[in-house]
């Protein structure tokens, strides 16, 4: 049984008299051995017994006056369980208090069966991990690349070409066309498994985008159809995915025929002042520098994170050290179940999440983010960078103002979750970061454009919000925000 920071935090965390022995168990691992004397055990229930029987009421005795020997021996499992929950939080605080120890994560009890009893001294073992120590590489004056903000023509007309395509008016393709992105193939579509048809759709609609071909219930790409003029049959073996209407096929390796009947191209309204009036700029002028300082935008702060990755890259790899065994699979845990929300929110049935290896698909992402935790703290810690209660107050203002919400609610939610600690840690990494850039020796290098069909406009940094110092629930958004002329994927 691990006891959360937030179950220590609820209790009373005066200190009590105990003994300890601390011996090493792993990597960043300790046993606290701990013995809470008999006499302390027995305050501890003095002091529940007197709160229960002054509360409770039993016929023959007046309000609050029932004898304290009738109401331990009457509410006798309740009043241990009580006093053990109590004990045990005020012993592990005391205990850890006294011998110095940083503990991460959760304490663990070595025995989850232990329980106080008057009379008798409380002993029981619990084991904790510690904060890594561990030689921090030089972070200072170090050499890293910033790409610069410029922003290409075909860029921007991009953007305007997926805007025009929200007003575009479906039409026929030419007599002859190819199929390409953007366009919508009718046919015939069959599914064979083991050379058995399994499905037939004699009407079904395809569309080609961004790279990939959607409808056909299975992960194809655009090379499958793209080319294919009315009359050509396509074919490709793919396994199934879970849009297939038939469950028992799913997962299955099947072939996909194709019989292009129909080409329908979308029609995209003329590039003029209209146009831009109907997408909410003055002019077509107007239009198209909102498009360009927007991306202007975009490319900035994903250059800026970059260099924040390529920097931070650079210390973890020169700053090696093992992580807090437990503290690592429970981070891990942690995220696989956020992941999990996060899908159960979009609408995703929660007997398809059984399907998807989230420990694969995140893979690495819990031990790099712990890393970059620690790292960021030992170099606040080695630069004396603090966040202040002023520092906290003004982001929780901040973030209640984007949710619509009065300051003080959001932080009275916020200290009831335990999420204050998680903004300062976040606000504390945020500084040491910017630390690190300000001590950096950034130079400005020529734009690498992005390869075909990539989103200029997504950050894909790292945005260091984590508090691994307690057992709390980190939730990631890595949700993208589609304004004018993004795209959407």
């Amino acid at each position: 049984m691990t006891i959360s920071q937030e179950q220590l935090e609820e209790q009373d965390l005066t200190p009590i008299e105990v003994k300890t022995a601390v011996s090493d168990t792993g990597t960043w691992a300790k046993r606290l051995d701990i013995t809470v004397p008999s006499g302390e055990v027995a305050k501890a229930f003095d002091a529940v017994v007197g709160e229960i029987a002054g509360q409770i009421r039993l016929p023959g005795f007046r309000p609050g006056k029932v004898p304290r020997g009738y109401a331990e021996k009457l509410f006798k499992d309740d009043i241990s369980k009580q006093v053990t929950s109590k004990v045990l939080g005020r012993a592990i605080h005391t205990a850890v208090t006294a011998e110095k120890l940083e503990v991460v994560g959760s304490p663990a009890l070595v025995d989850e069966s232990v329980s106080a009893e008057r009379g008798k001294d409380f002993a029981f073992g619990v084991d904790v991990e510690v904060k890594p120590t561990f030689e921090l590489c030089n972070y200072k004056g170090l050499p890293v690349e910033q790409e610069e903000v410029e922003v290409l023509s075909e860029e921007i007309q991009e953007q305007l070409d997926q805007m025009a395509l929200r007003l575009a008016e479906e039409g026929d393709a030419p007599e002859g066309a190819e199929l390409q992105d953007k366009d919508v193939a009718n046919g015939v579509l069959r599914f064979l498994v083991d050379g058995n048809e399994v499905r037939k759709e004699e009407d079904a609609m395809l569309l080609l985008h961004q790279g990939h071909v959607v409808g056909a219930h299975a992960h194809l790409g655009l090379d499958y159809l793209k080319g294919a003029k009315v009359g050509e049959k396509r074919a490709i073996e793919e396994a199934l995915n879970d849009t297939f209407p038939d469950e028992a096929h799913r997962g299955k390796k099947a072939t996909i025929e194709f019989e292009l009947k129909k080409i329908k191209r979308p029609k995209l309204p003329a590039m003029d002042d209209e146009l831009a009036k109907k997408l909410g700029a003055k002019d077509f002028a107007d239009l198209k520098e909102k498009v360009t300082e927007r991306l202007r935008g975009s490319l900035a702060e994903n250059a800026q994170a970059k260099t924040r990755k390529d920097l931070m890259d650079r210390i973890v790899d020169g700053s090696p050290f093992d992580l807090p065994k437990r503290l690592l699979e429970t981070f891990d845990q942690r995220m696989i179940m956020d992941q999990q929300m996060n899908l159960l929110r979009m609408g995703i049935p929660p007997d398809q999440l059984k399907d998807f290896d989230f420990k694969k698909h995140n893979e690495g992402n819990a031990e790099r983010q712990i890393r970059e935790y620690f790292i960021l703290d030992a170099i606040c810690k080695k630069e004396s960078i603090a966040v202040e209660d002023e520092d906290v107050d003004d982001e929780v203002v901040k973030q209640a103002r984007s949710r619509g919400m009065r300051a003080a609610e959001l932080f009275a939610q916020l200290e009831q979750e335990g999420g204050l600690e998680q903004i300062k840690q976040g606000l504390k990494a945020k500084k040491a970061m910017d630390f690190l850039i300000e001590q950096a020796e950034i130079k400005v290098v020529a734009r690498k454009p992005a390869p075909k069909g990539e989103d200029c406009g997504h950050d894909h940094g790292h945005s260091h919000s984590h508090d691994h110092s307690h057992d709390h629930s980190h939730g990631h958004d890595h949700g993208h925000s589609h304004g004018e002329g993004e795209h959407k994927h």
